[in-house]
């Protein structure tokens, strides 16, 4: 596929390839990702200690649970789905502490702990706007870094002991595993890297066979069409009983993962806007919020059906690049092949026989991959040294944590677990840095005011005090005051005609809107001065949007109502227009 093919997608969201074409693609996408989503089920399940009828079940539930949410993310019910293809998948960064609930406090512990998880979500999602500054790549690739640590600790549990006479076959096959994934990943083209993990976990598969190591009799009993198992009966003593030590002591590590779900979904559905569409478009933060919030109406689906949290698939965006696909009706295939995939028990049971020994070398390649994962994040998306310092503290606070390098004399069961957890820990610590480099910066201004023109004159007050308190003269002062008029006059457009039939109006309407308010928030970092305009979402479009329209289309005949646009581009060095669920964010960069 050429390279322009690759930065431009053949078709868009709203746009259908041919049905044959549509159904050759949801079935790929399907194939490469249904092996890998049930890594997180089989690997809790057998590590676990529980019967075979939970492993059933759960990758049952996961196949379905998948299934349905991807099509609500494409479909979107009200505000919940971003009506995009991103496909839902388990979070395998996930595993270590769905093992501890499973084993300590059985499935219903889990489920609750995944509701838990879900409702965080949907939150996050409502105050987007506001936890923007907690909800940071910095802590998210912290977070990521230290999951690496927790991940790699489940392989133990999937590998014999040494002296076991299945010791040489499992780890020749965890190897063999290891090797090949790694050897695709690395060297592969676009195509064979989206394979290489089921090609790898096929090959390892077919090593433990060599060995005797791969029992096929769950394969062999199943049935080919049916319902594969039969829901454990969750009774949820968490809830009729109180909840025990268990879900406390995880709940905090859960809360995180609710937090780096939100992120990865966050940077996902970012990346996806990108590479779906053929023009450049500043990033739409509604969309965002409604796949934020389907993610977490899916980990509730996930906890009520007993299986594990869930993120957007990660191979999503790498997919619609390597395709040129975006197409929604794509998405619905996918959902729909998953759902399928669900009510055939022999492939389900061929999915769950995988041996543990398999997934042990998988997950020794996934540790790595988010160790690095977490370190681009954090390098990429932040230049101020000491946040990045931050992230390298935090990680080191939480696997010294992790590897139980401090003791402590027996205290709490609840707080003697919290501190043995490096996600716990380290999390926290780099919430508590984060937020101390926030209140010690050099302190800003506020100004508050309702979104109106006729608030101008209070706002060019409020920025003369606050270019005074930094000694700026007198041009940097009128910059800041052009600026200032320019963005309100762009968010709060005058329209003498619509102001006077609003006003011939006013005395019948009993009932009127409540008024758009506005904040703005001054600071500084050295000669730059930084403006974040912060009011009710109204009906005007995008301003960044705006702007590389006029950037691209440049004339000297400029229409009245995108005058103020043209004198905010040249006044501001950089700007930037966030738009939420009924909140506009537009922040302005002013150099001297």
């Amino acid at each position: 596929m050429s390279t322009q093919a690759q930065q431009q997608p053949r078709y868009e969201a709203h746009e259908s390839p041919p049905l044959l074409a549509s159904l050759g693609y949801g079935a790929q996408f399907s194939l490469i990702a249904s092996a890998t989503l049930l890594v997180t089920p089989v690997v809790v399940a057998k590590a676990s200690g529980r019967d075979d009828s939970y492993l059933v079940w759960v990758v049952f539930a996961s196949l379905l649970v998948a299934g349905l949410t991807t099509m609500m993310q494409v479909r979107s019910v009200g505000v919940v789905g971003a009506r995009a293809m991103l496909p839902m998948f388990t979070a395998a960064f996930s595993i270590p502490f769905c093992i501890d609930a499973v084993s300590d406090g059985g499935p219903a512990t889990l489920a609750a702990l995944v509701i838990v998880c879900g409702i965080g979500q949907i939150a996050i999602a409502k105050w987007l706007f506001i936890l923007r500054r907690i909800v940071t790549p910095v802590v998210g690739g912290t977070v990521l870094m230290i999951l690496s640590i927790t991940l790699a600790s489940v392989v133990p549990r999937l590998l014999p002991e040494a002296s076991d006479s299945d010791a040489l076959g499992a780890h020749v096959a965890a190897l063999a595993t290891l090797g090949i994934v790694s050897a695709l990943i690395l060297r592969g083209s676009a195509v064979v890297r989206l394979w290489g993990p089921i090609i790898g976990i096929v090959a390892g598969s077919a090593v433990a066979a060599a060995f005797g190591l791969y029992d096929s009799g769950q394969v062999r009993e199943a049935a080919w069409v049916g319902l594969p198992g039969e829901w454990p009966g969750l009774d949820w003593p968490p809830v009729v009983s109180g909840l025990g030590v268990t879900f406390w002591t995880l709940l905090p590590a859960f809360l995180f993962l609710s937090v780096i779900i939100s992120i990865q979904v966050n940077g996902e559905s970012i990346a996806q806007q990108r590479v779906s569409r053929r023009d450049a478009r500043a990033v739409d933060f509604r969309e965002v919020q409604a796949a934020l919030a389907g993610t977490g109406v899916t980990n509730l689906f996930a906890g009520i059906g007993g299986t594990m949290p869930y993120i957007v698939n990660p191979g999503a965006v790498s997919y619609t690049q390597t395709t040129g696909v975006a197409s929604l009706r794509v998405g619905y295939l996918i959902g729909g092949m998953l759902i399928a995939l669900a009510f055939l028990p022999k492939v389900s049971g061929l999915l769950s026989s995988i041996p543990g020994s398999v997934m042990a070398g998988y997950l020794i390649v996934l540790s790595a991959y988010l160790f690095v994962d977490g370190a681009r994040t954090v390098i990429q998306s932040e230049p101020n040294r000491q946040r990045i310092t931050v992230a390298g503290v935090c990680f080191w606070i939480g696997a010294a944590f992790q590897f139980g390098l401090f003791s402590f004399p027996e205290i709490v069961p609840v707080w003697g677990a919290l501190l043995q957890s490096g996600i716990t820990t380290g999390g926290v610590a780099a919430i508590v840095m984060i937020l101390y480099l926030e209140f010690t910066n050099p302190r800003g201004m506020r100004f508050h005011s309702r979104l109106h023109i006729d608030a101008l004159p209070e706002l060019n007050d409020f920025l003369e005090k606050f270019a005074g308190r930094r000694g700026w003269d007198t041009a940097m002062r009128e910059r800041l005051s052009a600026v200032a008029e320019e963005t309100l006059l762009t968010l709060a457009p005058l329209d003498f005609g619509e102001l006077a039939a609003q006003d011939d109006e006013s005395a019948e309407e009993e009932d009127p809107k409540p008024e758009r308010q506005l904040v703005v928030l001054a600071s500084s970092d050295g000669p730059v001065a930084t403006l974040e305009f912060i009011g009710g979402a109204g009906d005007e479009g995008n301003m960044e949007d705006r702007l590389r329209q006029l950037q691209q289309f440049d004339s000297d005949n400029v229409v009245e109502q995108d005058l103020s646009l043209q004198l905010l581009r040249a006044y501001a060095s950089s700007v930037r227009h966030q738009q939420f669920h009924n909140t506009d964010i537009i922040t302005v960069r002013i150099a001297p």
